[in-house]
Order: C-alpha cells, then sequence, then structure tokens
C-alpha cells in the first residue's frame, strides 16, 4: 500500500480490504464534527482494522494485557506468525517456548475457549462482548479491543492506562471507575447502574462512533508528548490541565 498525491494505491488486494487497513473506512467528517480539536491535531491518524482476520487478532490483543506493545506484544506476534499463519497452526504451538510470560502462559487455554465461541462473534457487537467476556483472563479492555480492531464496532474505547491518563489531563472526566467485569457481562453501558461514573461508558456517550479512533489518538498522545514531558511540543497543549511551563 502507498500513496500518491490525495490517492491511496495497493497491490494484492481489494478496494475494501484498502479501505480497513488504511484507516479510510473511518470518515473525516465525522471526525472533526464530533472531536474537531483532536481532529486537527491529528489530521494524519487513521484507525486500521481487519475484519479479515478475526481469529487470529485474538492472539496480539490478548497478549496486550500489562505490557508494553512495542516492546513485547510486537516481538511475541511476528516469533508466533513466523510458526503458524491459520488458526488451527496456532492451536498446535507451545507459547511458553516464546518466552516465560503470563500472557503467553495463559494463551493456550484462552484460545481453546475462543475457539467454542468463534462462531458466535458476530452480530450485535454487545453480545459478542458478552461472550468475549466469559473467556477466563479477558476483561473489559480487550473486549473492546476486540470489537474496534475486527471493526464489529468503531464506538468500542478499550480502557487503558493511555485513556485514563488523556481523560484526566484533557478535563473529560475527572472522577470515574473502570469498568467492572462482572457488570460487563450483565449489561450494556446504557442499561448499567455504573454507567453515570465508568470511564468506557462516559467516553463512549460523549465521542460515539469516534470513540475507538480517539483511544487511538489518547495512546499516540500520551507515549509521544506526555510520557516525554514534552509539552513545549504537544498539539494538545491549549487544552491540558497539567501543561507543564518551560
Amino acid at each position: 500500500m502507498w500513496q500518491e498525491g490525495e490517492y491511496v494505491l495497493g497491490e494484492g488486494c481489494s478496494v475494501e480490504e484498502l479501505r480497513y487497513w488504511t484507516g479510510l473506512w473511518l470518515s473525516r467528517e465525522s471526525l472533526e464534527h464530533r472531536v474537531p480539536h483532536l481532529a486537527s491535531a491529528y489530521r494524519s491518524v487513521g484507525l486500521s482494522v481487519s475484519p479479515y482476520d478475526r481469529d487470529l487478532l485474538f492472539v496480539p490483543i490478548f497478549l496486550s494485557r500489562a505490557t508494553s506493545w512495542e516492546i513485547n506484544v510486537i516481538k511475541w506476534c511476528r516469533a508466533i506468525f513466523s510458526r503458524a499463519s491459520t488458526f488451527d497452526e496456532l492451536l498446535e504451538l507451545d507459547f511458553e517456548a516464546f518466552g516465560g510470560s503470563f500472557q503467553l502462559r495463559q494463551l493456550k487455554p484462552a484460545l481453546e475457549e475462543f475457539k467454542c465461541l468463534l462462531h458466535t462473534l458476530n452480530g450485535d457487537p454487545w453480545v459478542v462482548r458478552q461472550r468475549l467476556l466469559s473467556i477466563r483472563h479477558v476483561g473489559p479492555k480487550l473486549a473492546d479491543a476486540y470489537l474496534l480492531f475486527t471493526g464489529l464496532d468503531a464506538s468500542a474505547i478499550p480502557i487503558d492506562r493511555h485513556a485514563i491518563r488523556m481523560s484526566r489531563r484533557l478535563g473529560i472526566a475527572e472522577r470515574f471507575r473502570i469498568p467492572v467485569k462482572a457488570l460487563c457481562m450483565r449489561f450494556r453501558c446504557d442499561e448499567c447502574p455504573a454507567s453515570r461514573s465508568c470511564l468506557r461508558a462516559l467516553l463512549s456517550a460523549r465521542f460515539g462512533d469516534a470513540g475507538g479512533w480517539v483511544q487511538t489518538v489518547f495512546y499516540l498522545q500520551d507515549i509521544m508528548y506526555c510520557s516525554r514531558s514534552a509539552c513545549s511540543e504537544c498539539p494538545l497543549k491549549s487544552l491540558c490541565l497539567e501543561v507543564r511551563k518551560a
């Protein structure tokens, strides 16, 4: 895939695949309407999803718990997918051969439970979310990441440390709780008794279908500027409640 002027071109993929993988499926007009300041600051950022790999995407999403995407998850996935290119081949692997982390140890039994549910993971995103939450070690963040990056629900917002930090820094939410698996398994956000204080519900209500893109921007903003205390370079410093004056 490559860009020539205002056109994005590709070889070996359909127009539909190109749209999803490049992030062009997401309407810029919608982003500019919903989140004008973020859309202006992050004009070049899209959101790559893949409805064609709903089985394989479970692996990097599951491995992303409580670890660095850049340092560990990418390394593990390169090793794993150099040995397996189909879901059935994944099930034959000994994941502990790739490292001793708890994420790798727990991946095999989680994949086996996921396989039993795979044929049901379509349709209503809330039903899919609750089915995913029935898998051991899968919490709301992973379930929402699966909905988002498989293209099932653009409004799904995985509540990770970046979403928490940026919500506070930008004054989007001051007092909140993170999603609770037991409640998420029973209720949709708009029905949940914790919806008025749950960060996932608050962000989803505010950003709608732009929610997944906003979470991606939160991730980029946190690692590129906030974690480096690069306030003078920050494109969102005029909105930040914690900006440090040089």
